[in-house]
């Protein structure tokens, strides 16, 4: 089986860019030790388009939810940015460095970027 260590890919609905991922992988060798890192950046340039209309789970689900996710990124060595248009929201695993928001998600592995950007990327998802 083979793989992509690293590319982007482009998503367009209507002729109009809706997003972009873009994964790198670096093989990094540290004493000796081998330590593949994956960095995956989600950008929701067009994000209303990818709403969930009436979602009813509760925050606290929620982030016990991206908690677990995160988690199992960072034991993957895996990194994932969540951007809106260009501009990084939210990172998930290895590479999180999380500072106040460790006091509400609980996690090392949720590092909020930008408070605004992610509540303009939570507006966008609700008002579509």
């Amino acid at each position: 089986m083979s793989s992509v260590s690293s590319g982007s890919i482009k998503l367009e609905v209507a002729n109009q860019p809706a997003m972009k991922i873009e994964i790198n992988t670096n093989d990094d060798q540290v004493d000796g030790d081998d330590n593949n890192r994956t960095v995956v950046r989600l950008d929701l340039l067009e994000p209303t388009f990818f709403s969930v209309p009436d979602d009813q789970t509760g925050l606290f689900d929620k982030l016990r939810t991206a908690a677990e996710f995160a988690q199992k990124l960072t034991d993957n060595g895996i990194t994932f940015s969540l951007l809106r248009k260009g501009k990084e929201a939210i990172t998930l695993g290895e590479e999180a460095r999380p500072s106040l928001s460790r006091i509400i998600t609980k996690s090392n592995d949720i590092q909020v970027n930008s408070i605004k950007e992610s509540a303009k990327l939570k507006n966008d998802f609700d008002d579509a």
